[in-house]
């Protein structure tokens, strides 16, 4: 019994030997990576040894033909490589690393089941399903008008008088916004005052401003015509003036429409 043992001993002992007197060359590494370097591991699983890369990936290693070299760290995959015979000729190892991603499960924590242990609170989440809301075309809606349905700016609006006062006519609003388009271009001493009076105002402006009936705007102008309009009430800064007498002729026109009717 004992010469079996003695036999086994010795292969034991012969096999540590050998495995430790392999000769081994010192190679150069570079680790190649996204983030910091500083602190990966380089171990050589068969010799036992290892040593730790620098802030730019550099390393030296002792290695044999075969060696299998182990390579971690945190942040980045554990990665095993085997000793080739292009790197014991070249004395140089290059080694690529690649970023770990640490990937949580999804999953709904519901704050009123909540049992202060994590483990216990995954294990008994109840996941929603998938609800699909569907409205369908929103052009075929219907809303009802409100507030902000209508934009009125008062300033701009047409015939819109603001404390008895027209500003849009006052600064000369109504001439830009309201202008008709010309039919013809004449000099403005061959227009009739009739037309020049019906460029310069719209029939709505009549209406809203002095209570004219649209039907009757153009018997009006031409009742302000022939009650004493000149061109000196349509020149350029005249305006207060022109509207002052408008005013007075609407207020006779409707005097003497009623005592007609």
């Amino acid at each position: 019994m004992n010469q079996p043992i003695l036999t086994i001993t010795f292969f034991i002992v012969t096999s540590s030997f050998y495995a430790q007197h392999i000769n081994r060359i010192e190679v150069s590494g570079k680790l190649s990576a996204t983030n910091d370097m500083e602190g990966v591991t380089i171990f050589n699983t068969s010799s036992n040894k290892g040593t730790v890369a620098d802030s730019q990936g550099n390393f030296i290693l002792e290695v044999a033909l075969n060696d299998v070299l182990e390579i971690s760290a945190l942040q980045y995959e554990a990665k095993k490589v085997v000793v080739n015979t292009d790197v014991i000729a070249s004395r140089y190892l290059r080694l690529f690393l690649v970023d770990k991603v640490n990937a949580l499960k999804e999953v709904l924590l519901l704050p009123s089941q909540l049992s202060g242990n994590l483990l216990n609170d995954i294990d008994n989440v109840v996941a929603l399903k998938e609800l699909h809301i569907n409205f369908g075309n929103i052009n075929e809606m219907e809303f009802p008008e409100d507030e902000f349905t209508k934009v009125d700016n008062k300033i701009l609006k047409q015939g819109q008088l603001v404390n008895g006062l027209n500003i849009a006519s006052i600064v000369g609003l109504n001439k830009l916004i309201n202008r008709p388009v010309k039919k013809r271009f004449l000099p403005k001493e061959e227009i009739k005052l009739e037309e020049q009076l019906a460029i310069q105002y719209t029939p709505e402006f009549f209406y809203t401003n002095y209570q004219i009936p649209l039907e009757l705007v153009d018997v009006f102008i031409s009742f302000v015509v022939v009650n004493g309009l000149t061109e000196n009430y349509l020149q350029e800064g005249e305006e207060f003036q022109l509207l002052e007498f408008i005013l007075k002729q609407s207020l006779e026109f409707k005097k003497q429409k009623d005592e007609k009717n």
